[in-house]
């Protein structure tokens, strides 16, 4: 079987690799991994260049690395995993998505993603958003008074809410795709602990920063790539050194132009205005626009979509391409087997996106831009163009 698994991979730990390594316990399956470039979905700048991620993927397990779109990889969960499973199922030839989740009974995320879409849901939702409650917060709760606690409770972490998006994306997309969730090992997300050789991304992306060891957490090919990064002033990267270009960019912006950003709505705009010109630091216009009814996460997401130049139309959008950033031997088949199953155009070069039309040329523009922001937060700047001539990883 070709398992299909959506991820960050930022950085590539051993909790990943624990994912890949049961996936592939039988020794005949593959794995194709669709993985956030530049920017990823808690909004924030990857760690480092997404073909160091890419190939420390396909060096830990890995058989074939696709691109997420920028627009879907700083997007809600909601429209991440839509965008991962739309790659994922116009490939044509995955056969299961694999996912790591507290919760590993199948039936009962399939029964919370249909809570989800169920139109009993509303009104129990718009009195709990009404008393200025987060969504998250909001949903859950009214998801426990109809459809009962238990259902409710899968919504307590956010990697079962992530996989109960992946099965609402398969839905909605129609997809002829098995689920595999994986109960994780180790920690839980974004945790600050670690638990034998487990730890979470944010901790390890915290020891690069910090200078502190964080070997013991990654798989020894993932490591010896993320230290060739460093050594090279490649890693990690960091939003502190483009707060100034993103806070330019935020107080160019119109009311109306804030509007138009993903997830903005019902005023929204014009906390973010107010916030903007009275305020000297990213953290700060953060802390003035929060409030219990907007998570911290949502409204970085929204910064990060108003400096890179996403709007709501590129959310909206369809995924126009299938972009591969690298793969070895059984991805190469994988690849040649895509030639004829795939719904999309499949990009090896970026030269090819020229023939595919505007909705592929607007994409590829913003991860372009994207990935020359992120050569401007690394330790040391990079060059533009870095995704024009980036080599594919060959394993």
């Amino acid at each position: 079987m070709n398992y299909g698994i959506v991820a960050e991979f930022n950085p590539f730990h051993n909790g990943h690799k624990y994912l890949i390594d049961v996936v592939k316990s039988n020794g005949e399956n593959t794995v194709t991994v669709v993985m956030s470039e530049s920017f990823v979905q808690r909004g924030e700048c990857a760690v480092m260049s997404p073909y160091a991620r890419a190939k420390a993927a396909l060096m830990c397990g890995a058989d074939l690395v696709l691109s997420l779109p920028v627009p879907y990889a700083t997007s809600s969960a909601e429209r991440f995993a839509l965008g991962g499973l739309s790659v994922l199922g116009g490939l044509g030839c995955v056969d299961s998505l694999a996912f790591g989740a507290e919760c590993g009974d199948a039936v009962l995320l399939k029964k919370c993603a249909h809570a989800l879409v169920s139109p009993k849901l509303s009104v129990a939702l718009e009195k709990y958003l009404g008393e200025g409650l987060s969504f998250p917060v909001a949903r859950q709760k009214a998801v426990a008074d109809i459809f009962g606690k238990e259902v409710a409770d899968v919504l307590s972490s956010p990697n079962n809410i992530l996989g109960v998006e992946y099965i609402k994306a398969i839905n909605k997309l129609n997809l002829d795709m098995e689920i595999c969730p994986i109960i994780r090992k180790g920690v839980e997300h974004d945790s600050k602990e670690a638990k034998e050789n487990f730890c979470s991304a944010s901790a390890v992306r915290e020891m690069m920063i910090s200078g502190n060891d964080f070997e013991r957490f990654l798989p020894k090919e993932a490591f010896e790539i993320i230290i060739n990064e460093m050594n090279k002033n490649k890693a990690p990267a960091s939003l502190r050194n483009i707060e100034s270009a993103i806070l330019y960019k935020l107080r160019s912006m119109s009311v109306e132009e804030l509007r138009e950003l993903p997830d903005v709505g019902e005023g929204l705009e014009y906390r973010f205005y107010d916030a903007v010109k009275t305020s000297s630091y990213l953290d700060e216009i953060l802390e003035k626009v929060k409030t219990k009814r907007y998570t911290h996460s949502r409204l970085r997401r929204i910064v990060i979509c108003a400096f890179l130049g996403i709007n709501k139309k590129d959310v909206e959008a369809p995924v126009p391409y299938i972009r591969v950033l690298g793969f070895n031997e059984k991805g190469s088949r994988l690849l040649k087997t895509a030639k004829e199953s795939s719904a999309l155009p499949v990009v090896s070069k970026s030269s090819e996106i020229g023939f595919l039309g505007n909705d592929a040329k607007r994409v590829f523009e913003l991860e372009c831009f994207s990935r020359d922001m992120l050569s401007l937060a690394l330790p040391e700047p990079d060059a533009c163009g870095k995704e024009m001539t980036d080599k594919i990883i060959v394993i």
